[in-house]
């Protein structure tokens, strides 16, 4: 009898342990997706401040186009709280301007065609 009950208190503890286990995996596998959802939002909120900061570049190319402002110079940038805005290609009459927009790991690009 005593051994008996020594086997099923081993058996218990090894059943305890695979479920342990189970659970582990259950809750790392549940993780992950999480963090992968939350590394996407990043990148998309990053993406859009990059949109922003191109977009106030071709603001300021155009005032200066039409007069006024001083135009930007080729390859300057321009800091805007934590984005950037560069001047990439700004012609001297006319034709494509090429500005890029950055923030985080995200770029966006803008062309103006001034005539």
């Amino acid at each position: 009898m005593y051994k008996a009950l020594e086997t099923r208190r081993g058996s218990v503890l090894a059943v305890l342990v695979v479920i342990l286990a189970l659970l582990g995996l259950v809750v790392a596998g549940s993780v992950r997706p999480l963090r992968d959802e939350a590394s996407l939002t990043t990148m998309r909120v990053e993406t859009v401040r990059a949109f922003y900061a191109a977009e106030s570049g071709a603001i300021i190319t155009i005032q200066a186009y039409l007069g006024d402002a001083a135009m930007p110079v080729e390859g300057t940038r321009l800091v805007l709280n934590e984005q950037v805005v560069e001047f990439t290609q700004i012609p001297a009459l006319g034709g494509t301007v090429v500005i890029h927009g950055l923030s985080g790991d995200a770029v966006r690009r803008i062309e103006l065609e001034l005539q």
